[in-house]
C-alpha cells in the first residue's frame, strides 16, 4: 500500500513574523492568503498529475485548522481528523527542533508518532498533515532521503507504507 502524505499550505502558526506571538505555532491559525492560494493549486495539481476525484477521495487530516483547511480549499469533501496526525514536537522548543531539522533527525517524539502511523495508517489513502511528521514518516520509510529533509508548503510525496 503507498500513500499520498501532503503538508498543508502556509499558516500563520508557519509564518515566522508571528514568531513570538499568539499565532505562531498556534494549532487553530488559519492559512494565511498565500496558503490558501497553495491548497486550491494542490487540488488542482491532484486532479491533473494523479487524477483524483477529489470530490469522491475521502482524506485524512491533522486536527489542526491549517490542515483541515488545506484540504477543505484543495477540494475534498470527506474529510476525517486524526489526532494521529498532529505534530508531535514531545516539548522541545523550534530552537531545539531547528537543530534537529539541521541535522536531518526528527524529534523521537515525531518519530515515535511516525512509527505508531505505518504501524496502524488510517484507511484513507490521502494524509494532510505537517513537515515533521513527513519528515519522520520518510525517514522511518528509508525515503526522499537525498531530497529536501521538510516538505515544502502543499508538496505532494507518495509513501509505500
Amino acid at each position: 500500500m503507498s500513500i499520498i502524505a501532503i503538508r498543508h499550505g502556509l499558516s500563520e502558526a508557519n509564518n515566522r513574523e508571528n514568531y513570538g506571538t499568539p499565532s505562531f505555532d498556534n494549532p487553530d491559525s488559519p492559512l494565511m492568503p498565500a496558503g490558501r492560494e497553495q491548497a486550491i493549486k494542490l487540488g488542482e495539481r491532484l486532479v491533473d498529475m494523479l487524477n483524483i476525484q477529489l470530490i469522491n477521495e475521502p482524506v485524512a487530516a491533522s486536527t489542526m485548522r491549517r490542515s483541515q483547511e488545506t484540504a477543505t480549499l484543495a477540494g475534498f469533501r470527506q474529510l476525517t481528523a486524526y489526532p494521529e496526525l498532529n505534530e508531535e514536537k514531545g516539548g522541545l522548543s523550534d530552537i531545539e527542533i531547528a537543530e534537529a531539522l539541521k541535522m536531518r533527525r526528527p524529534p523521537e517524539a515525531t518519530r515515535n508518532a511516525a512509527r505508531h502511523l505505518i504501524q496502524n495508517p488510517p484507511t484513507e489513502r490521502i494524509w494532510v498533515t505537517h513537515a515533521l511528521l513527513i519528515a519522520a514518516l520518510c525517514q522511518e520509510l528509508g525515503v526522499y532521503q537525498d531530497e529536501r529533509f521538510t516538505p515544502k508548503f502543499c508538496e505532494i510525496r507518495e509513501l509505500p507504507i
